[in-house]
């Protein structure tokens, strides 16, 4: 649980809190999906006042999680290295232009909890899509031979029937 006591940093603003964990997080889950997480997620930041009684944390993740390719259905490692900048304040209603800008989040008794930010980004930062490679040709849709690794002995003149009604325009 990464939770800091902001006490002194609230009273001192040349103060910064320095943050360096390592999260251990078997998967991630993802518009219904789990993705498996292949290593610990090593979070890398700071904590420091930008205002008054508004702090923000500046850091980084970065972690690799097993995804599928969407072409041709293989395991995938993907690397992450995501950005994250949240704000926090004690009184959000302090500086309401800048919340137009930024999603700031409450300080809770002198104390901010960065779970629930670091969760969030993490999911957002995963791929919708990946592939093995830019390359990657497939599966052919008939059989489901993995075309990458060689071709298959399916007819290849199948139409699809939405088009079916135009193949008579040009035969003339």
């Amino acid at each position: 649980m990464l939770s800091f006591q902001v006490r002194n940093l609230l009273l001192d603003p040349s103060l910064q809190i320095p943050v360096d964990a390592v999260w251990n997080q078997e998967s991630i889950a993802t518009a219904g999906d789990e993705i498996k997480c292949l290593e610990p997620w090593r979070i890398q930041g700071r904590i420091c006042n930008v205002g008054g009684a508004v702090l923000e944390f500046s850091g980084t993740v970065d972690t690799q999680i097993a995804m599928t390719c969407d072409r041709c259905m293989k395991p995938v490692m993907v690397p992450l290295h995501i950005v994250i900048e949240q704000r926090f304040a004690k009184d959000q209603a302090s500086d309401a232009s800048d919340q137009e800008e930024w999603d700031i989040l409450p300080i809770e008794n002198d104390r901010i909890d960065l779970d629930e930010t670091i969760l969030h980004e993490v999911q957002l930062g995963v791929p919708m899509k990946v592939l093995c490679k830019e390359e990657c040709k497939g599966l052919c849709p008939i059989c489901g031979q993995d075309l990458n690794e060689g071709q298959c002995e399916c007819e290849d003149d199948h139409i699809d029937p939405r088009w079916e009604a135009l193949k008579g325009l040009f035969s003339e």
